[in-house]
């Protein structure tokens, strides 16, 4: 196998698995659960002010909702606008988010919850809350405008792949068709 072809194999896999990474973090995700509470942090660029972490610049207020699922698992969502910024969930209602949290938590009612985002507890990062919906049970369908956007970023991130692949191919059967071509514009056959 020639150089080249190595790595245009290497751009392939790391192009695909980036976008991946890229595509599985901000597209939207489905969640069935039950809220059991909800607070309210200051937080800056390194995270909740507290003692240990005092305020060195710009700070904010985080929403945070507390869920539990079917199987007993504990999840936690950070709840905070995404405004015209990326990602484009033009999201401005985070209080409105918080109040349904906070009736649903009061009602002991279990909701659908949209998120985007990966949970890890090291580096505190959370899943961002895009909305919440009563749901009557566990076994809810979680099929929303949401699934339907989360398949097509799929289908858009297995074409993006598709064309990187075709990309070569073209750039290969145009300069075979320039090899075989004649001085006066005709093809050999």
């Amino acid at each position: 196998m020639s150089l080249m072809k190595k790595i245009f194999i290497a751009y392939i896999v790391c192009f695909a698995i980036g976008t991946a990474i890229l595509f599985s973090y901000y597209l939207p995700s489905t969640d069935i659960v039950k809220i059991t509470g909800s607070e309210v942090k200051r937080v800056d660029n390194d995270g909740p002010i507290s003692a240990d972490n005092p305020a060195d610049g710009p700070t904010r207020d985080v929403y945070y909702i507390y869920t539990i699922n079917e199987n007993k698992k504990i999840m936690v969502y950070r709840n905070e606008d995404t405004g015209w910024s990326f990602p484009f969930y033009f999201k401005f209602n985070s209080a409105d988010i918080q109040a349904q949290a906070q009736s649903a938590n009061d009602a002991n009612q279990i909701s659908r919850i949209v998120h985007y985002g990966w949970r890890f507890n090291m580096m505190n990062m959370f899943k961002n809350i895009v909305s919440i919906k009563p749901v009557d049970s566990f076994e809810a369908s979680t099929f929303s405008f949401y699934t339907i956007l989360k398949f097509a970023g799929w289908f858009i991130w297995l074409a993006l792949i598709l064309v990187q692949l075709a990309i070569p191919v073209m750039i290969r059967r145009r300069r075979e068709r320039k090899e075989l071509a004649r001085p006066d514009g005709s093809i050999v056959e």
